[in-house]
């Protein structure tokens, strides 16, 4: 992880950035990660000057997960037939550092930079990378991890999460640019969190139901478990009403 830059810099004219993002699929028996699409935006401040894109096929021992490849848009074919091999990706990664020359890799989490470094077939020490998620939050003072999407919305930014890297990447580029340059409006921040509160109760409340449940199906309680169920009994009746209007089902 990068240290040496201000992130604040990213924004300024003349300082080249480059927003990564990896699309990628589980492989079916081990449900580990593979890359199957990328997508880079080299920028200068808030100017693109540079894009990179391509689909992956890592080679025939990953079988990628169908189900999951169809849920996001994808095709084995097309990956088989169209993917360039990491091989190839990984030379005309190191091709457009030199082109760009980003003092930074910007992307929406670790994942992308771990599975990036665990996939690639030459060093890419070279390349310091940032995690947005280490300063997003704090920037706009929300307290939940919430989607690229949403800190979009928050933005004012028009994005719809479509499983397309470079679209991810751009997008997490205007995010970046305009939360630095204070165009987070607050309203919709305090719309988004208040959502993510409501997804957090009801999932809280579900939790107690469950646990409520297990109990009150069991034949005989240890003093403990009887204190336990009488907390989750309070806790459920107390919050009923709120988990309703929550959209929450009894």
């Amino acid at each position: 992880m990068v240290d040496q830059i201000n992130i604040a810099d990213v924004a300024k004219e003349g300082v080249v950035s480059a927003y990564l993002d990896l699309e990628f699929c589980n492989e079916n028996t081990s449900r580990h990660n593979v890359p199957i699409a990328i997508g880079v935006s080299y920028r200068s401040g808030s100017r693109e000057i540079g894009s990179y894109s391509s689909l992956i096929w890592c080679g025939d021992e990953y079988e990628l997960w169908e189900e999951q490849l169809t849920r996001i848009g994808y095709d084995e074919k097309t990956l088989r037939d169209c993917g360039k091999p990491m091989e190839e990706v990984t030379e005309e990664l190191l091709e457009a550092h030199k082109v760009y020359g980003p003092e930074v890799y910007i992307s929406f989490g670790r994942q992308d930079e771990d599975l990036l470094m665990r996939f690639a077939t030459k060093s890419l020490d070279k390349l310091e990378f940032y995690d947005a998620l280490r300063f997003l939050p704090g920037r706009i003072s929300m307290k939940y991890d919430i989607s690229l999407e949403r800190y979009a919305y928050i933005c004012g930014i028009d994005f719809v999460h479509a499983f397309e890297p470079l679209a991810d990447a751009r997008a997490l580029g205007d995010i970046v640019y305009g939360v630095l340059r204070g165009k987070a409006d607050e309203g919709r921040r305090r719309e988004v969190e208040a959502e993510y509160d409501k997804r957090m109760f009801v999932s809280q409340y579900k939790n107690k139901q469950q646990a409520y449940a297990y109990l009150l199906g069991l034949e005989s309680l240890t003093p403990g478990q009887r204190e336990k169920m009488k907390e989750y009994e309070t806790y459920l009746e107390e919050n009923r009403y709120k988990y309703l209007e929550c959209g929450g089902a009894i």
